[in-house]
């Protein structure tokens, strides 16, 4: 299974008993902080793949670290990722419940790709014309990459709008390459 697939089928059944348990919340503040834990200090993610240790063991120092300290719910999915052998994507798993979360709340994660920094106006309006277009709160994050020239990239959920100068080059290159000179 591809980690994709393993990230957003893990998330949903996460998110789906979390729902049940009306515990989004909770679940997913705790899975923020046992990400960013992990991210940090990656002992605990080497000791998980290391094919030496029985799996037994794996579950014991899970508990014993995380036991008392999260929720039942995520404590028992913590227990089940480390059981099916799924415990290196579990950042990916943790990224995936947020797009969930956010989407079952109405937000949307955006990225705008920019040649130049634009300016606060220019990212509002952009704002609202993507709000109106996915029909949810969107939340930005920009970045500058001068590698496309100008224009402007847009990555809205699982959505890409290329509207860059970089890419009109390119496809006005591949256009050009297809025409036949007689």
């Amino acid at each position: 299974m591809l980690a994709a697939e393993v990230a957003k089928r893990y998330a949903h059944g996460l998110f789906l008993l979390a729902q049940e348990k009306n515990a989004i919340d909770q679940v997913s503040e705790e899975m923020k902080d046992i990400d960013t834990l992990l991210e940090r200090d990656r002992s605990l993610l080497n000791f998980l793949a290391a094919p030496q240790v029985r799996d037994q063991d794996k579950i014991s120092v899970m508990r014993s670290v995380f036991s008392g300290k999260v929720s039942k719910i995520v404590e028992e999915f913590l227990m089940l990722v480390v059981t099916k052998h799924r415990d290196q994507h579990i950042h990916d798993i943790a990224e995936e419940f947020e797009e969930i979360v956010l989407d079952h709340k109405g937000f949307v994660k955006t990225q705008v790709i920019t040649a130049v920094e634009i300016t606060e106006d220019e990212k509002n309006r952009l704002k609202d014309k993507l709000e109106k277009k996915s029909n949810k709160k969107v939340l930005i994050k920009t970045r500058v990459d001068e590698a496309i020239i100008g224009g402007v990239i847009v990555v809205l959920g699982d959505k890409i709008i290329d509207k860059s100068i970089r890419y009109q080059l390119q496809l006005l290159n591949a256009q050009l390459r297809a025409l036949k000179v007689h």
